[in-house]
Order: structure tokens, then C-alpha cells, then sequence
């Protein structure tokens, strides 16, 4: 019996300390925010994408000139705070680098 705890104890702790910070980058950010790789950028329908770090998923988002603006001249990670609209879509409110 103790044997079969102490595999199960194991067996628990690194399935916890296997989870990769980033797996819980858009839960430690707080409400309203997500943190990702900027996929694209789409000038045409006010919008762009990113691969959510958390759950490895695209996520759009609806933004001003401004910030796709300051989108066009950056690769890698972002955080986006953003409000849902009432048809459910996402809006940028501001990204970060």
C-alpha cells in the first residue's frame, strides 16, 4: 500500500511541476487578458491573431489603427487587454510587448 502512494505522490508532483509557466500565462494575467505569439495582422477587417499561450488556440481581436500600427513593426510575444462586445467579439483595448 505504501509503495502504490508513494508512486502515486510521484507520479502526481511531476505532472504539476511539468506544467510550463507559460500554460498558465493568460490565468496569471487576470480578467480580460491573453498573452501570446502574434500570428497575423488583417488591416482589411480591423483585426489580428495570436496563438494563445495558454491554450495553444488562435484568438482574434478586433483593435484601432493605432494598434495594429504599432502591431505591423513587432514579432514574438504579446499581452492583449481587450472588452467583449455585445455580439461576442473581442476587442483590443491595448497590447503590450
Amino acid at each position: 500500500m505504501r509503495k502504490h502512494t508513494l508512486i502515486a505522490t510521484a507520479l502526481l508532483a511531476f505532472a504539476l511541476f511539468s506544467v510550463s509557466g507559460s500554460a498558465l500565462a493568460c490565468d496569471a494575467m487576470g480578467p480580460s487578458t491573453h498573452m501570446g505569439q502574434l500570428m497575423s495582422i488583417n488591416p482589411a477587417n480591423n483585426s489580428f491573431t495570436i496563438r494563445d499561450a495558454q491554450s495553444g488556440g488562435p484568438i482574434t481581436f478586433h483593435a484601432d489603427a493605432d494598434i495594429l500600427k504599432s502591431l505591423k513593426s513587432h514579432s514574438g510575444s504579446v499581452m492583449v487587454n481587450y472588452e467583449e462586445d455585445d455580439e461576442g467579439n473581442n476587442k483590443a483595448i491595448g497590447v503590450s510587448f
